[in-house]
């Protein structure tokens, strides 16, 4: 049964919990039931998948909270010099809808900055407003 989220809720974020799935050979990331779930109860088939520069990770996100990840970072990288690299990444995120079996296809650009293959395990960790995507051999409890 899917959570009931009011608008404040939806307004502080929902993405919640650690999931390992996997990327499949075609490199679309099976999302997990209780996620698909929390998504199609708030009318959002669509997800805003973007490299983060601050890490070997990428955000997946409703689209209306990618403005906030994008001001978070901007704002981490104001006087940095490594500006122009972050905002071709930043620029580099797409929209893409998730299919009737839960699935999304993640882009190359973010598959190459994790450095993780079609076929591969990652973790997946929901951190309020969005889902953080790393390498599995990072977030796995079993290699910790």
């Amino acid at each position: 049964m899917p959570l009931l989220l009011n608008d404040s809720i939806f307004k502080n974020g929902f993405c919640w919990g650690q999931y390992e799935p996997k990327i499949d050979d075609e490199s679309r990331l099976h999302l997990p039931k209780e996620v698909v779930d929390i998504l199609e109860g708030n009318g959002i088939t669509k997800l805003w998948r973007c490299p983060d520069p601050t890490g070997e990770r990428f955000v997946l996100c409703p689209s209306q909270h990618r403005l906030i990840f994008i001001k978070m970072i901007k704002d981490s990288f104001k006087d940095s010099e490594e500006v122009e690299e972050v905002y071709r990444l930043l620029c580099s995120g797409t929209e893409a809808a998730i299919d009737s079996q839960g699935r999304i296809r993640i882009q190359k650009v973010c598959l190459d900055h994790v450095k993780v293959n079609a076929g591969k395990r990652v973790n997946v960790l929901g951190v309020g407003r969005w889902y953080e995507v790393t390498p599995w051999e990072f977030g796995s409890a079993e290699k910790r």
